[in-house]
C-alpha cells in the first residue's frame, strides 16, 4: 500500500520573531500537515519548484519580492496551490488587489495565530480535484453559466488589457462584482460586454459582500440584451457615418458638375445668336444660370415639351427625341437632352435653332463626356 503523502504548507515572512511564533503554534498540527518556513519571496520560489506546496502563508512587505508578486507568481506557475496574504498595511485597495490577483483569504495584522491555523485546515479540507489547464475560445458567459449550473462558491478574476475586474459566485448565485470603482450589477455589466480577455478562477472563496440578489438568469439575459443593444447602435452609427460620408461625396460631385455646366455656358454664349440659357434636371430644378434671369414657368418648359415629344414619338417611332424647338412670336427657343439634363438655350432673334445647334452640338459632346 502505497504511503499517505504528507501534506506541506510554505509560511514566508522576513520577521523571524512571527515565523517562529507560527510554527510553534501550527506545531500541534504536525500530524496533518508538515510546515516550511522561508523569510524571502526568492527562498519561497526555490521551495516551491523542489515539490509541491498546498499552502502559503506569505506577508506582503519583504525586502525582494513582496507577497501580491508573490502570489501572481504563485498562481501562474502552481495554480493549485491556494496562497493565504498577511499584512500590517492593509487597506481596501490592497484587499481587493489580492482579490484580484487570486488570494485564499486576507489578513491584516494583528491577528491570532489561531485565526491562520483554522484558515490553513480549511484550505487543506477542500478538494481541490480536478483538472488544471487552459481554455482558449470561450465565451464569458459560458463560463459564468458552468459556475452557475455547478452551483460553485467562487471567484472569477477577469482581465482585458489593464482592466480588471471580478465576479463572485455563492452556491451558484452570482453574488457580487466589482470593476474599479463600479460595484453590483453595473460592474457585471460592465464585465459582461468585454469581447476578449483572460480569466482565472479560484474555488472556495466566499465574496466579501452581497451586492446582487438578481437570479444568474436573468442577469446575463439583460446582458445580452444590453451587448445586442449597443451593437445596434454601433450599426446605426456607421450606417449614419457612411450616409453622411456620402452626401458630402455627392456634393463634392454635385459642385463639380454644376462648376462644369457654368463653364459650357460661359463657352456658348460666344456662339452666334445666343441670348440666355440654363441647365435643368429632369425633376424641373434649375442646376446652374447664366447672368440672364428665367421665369419659374420658363424652367418648366424643358420636361413639358420633352415629355409631349416622347410620347408623340411612340406615334412616330422608337427613337428618343433629341432636341426639341420651340418658336412663340418673334422669340425662339430650343432645348436639348444629355443623359439626365436638358439645355434651355433662348436665340437671339433672326438666329434659327439649326444654326444655332450645328455649332454648339460639337462643343457639347465634346465637354459634356468629361461629366
Amino acid at each position: 500500500m502505497a504511503a499517505k503523502v504528507a501534506r506541506k504548507v510554505l509560511v514566508v515572512d522576513d520577521e523571524e520573531t512571527l515565523t517562529w511564533s507560527m510554527t510553534k503554534t501550527l506545531a500541534k498540527d504536525t500530524g496533518q500537515y508538515e510546515i516550511i518556513i522561508a523569510n524571502t519571496g526568492t527562498d519561497a520560489l526555490n521551495i516551491l519548484e523542489k515539490g509541491p506546496i498546498d499552502v502559503v502563508v506569505t506577508d506582503i512587505r519583504m525586502p525582494d519580492i513582496n507577497g501580491l508578486d508573490l502570489l501572481s507568481r504563485i498562481r501562474e506557475k502552481y495554480p493549485s496551490t491556494k496562497v493565504i496574504i498577511m499584512t500590517a498595511y492593509g487597506s481596501p485597495e490592497v484587499h481587493k488587489e489580492a482579490t484580484r490577483r487570486g488570494s485564499y483569504f486576507y489578513l491584516e495584522k494583528p491577528f491570532e495565530i489561531s485565526d491562520v491555523r483554522t484558515l490553513i485546515l480549511k484550505a487543506l479540507e477542500e478538494k481541490r480535484g480536478g483538472f488544471v489547464g487552459q481554455v482558449v475560445d470561450l465565451q464569458l458567459v459560458d463560463i459564468i453559466q458552468m459556475a452557475c449550473l455547478g452551483r460553485f462558491t467562487m471567484s472569477l478574476t477577469i482581465t482585458k488589457g489593464d482592466e480588471g475586474g471580478l465576479i463572485y459566485f455563492q452556491n451558484g448565485e452570482i453574488a457580487h462584482a466589482e470593476v474599479g470603482d463600479i460595484e453590483g450589477k453595473e460592474a457585471l455589466y460592465t464585465i459582461l460586454d468585454w469581447n476578449e480577455g483572460r480569466f482565472n478562477s479560484q474555488m472556495g472563496i466566499v465574496p466579501p459582500k452581497e451586492t446582487i440578489a438578481d437570479r444568474w438568469e436573468h442577469l446575463l439575459l439583460e446582458g445580452v440584451r444590453r451587448q445586442d443593444e449597443a451593437a445596434a447602435e454601433e450599426r446605426d452609427s456607421t450606417v449614419l457615418l457612411h450616409e453622411v460620408e456620402q452626401a458630402f461625396e455627392d456634393l463634392d460631385k454635385e459642385a463639380a458638375i454644376k462648376e462644369s455646366l457654368e463653364r459650357l455656358l460661359r463657352i456658348l454664349t460666344n456662339v452666334g445668336g445666343f441670348q440666355k440659357g440654363s441647365w435643368i434636371d429632369t425633376k424641373g430644378n434649375v442646376l446652374t444660370i447664366d447672368d440672364q434671369t428665367f421665369t419659374e414657368s420658363e424652367t418648366s418648359i424643358p420636361l413639358l415639351m420633352f415629355t409631349m415629344a416622347s410620347r408623340l414619338d411612340k406615334y412616330l417611332g422608337n427613337s428618343q427625341p433629341l432636341r426639341v424647338n420651340l418658336r412663340y412670336k418673334n422669340n425662339q427657343t430650343t432645348i436639348m437632352r444629355y443623359n439626365h439634363l436638358f439645355l434651355m438655350v433662348v436665340l437671339q432673334a433672326r438666329t434659327t435653332a439649326d444654326e444655332f445647334f450645328s455649332v454648339a452640338r460639337n462643343i457639347l459632346e465634346r465637354r459634356l463626356s468629361k461629366v
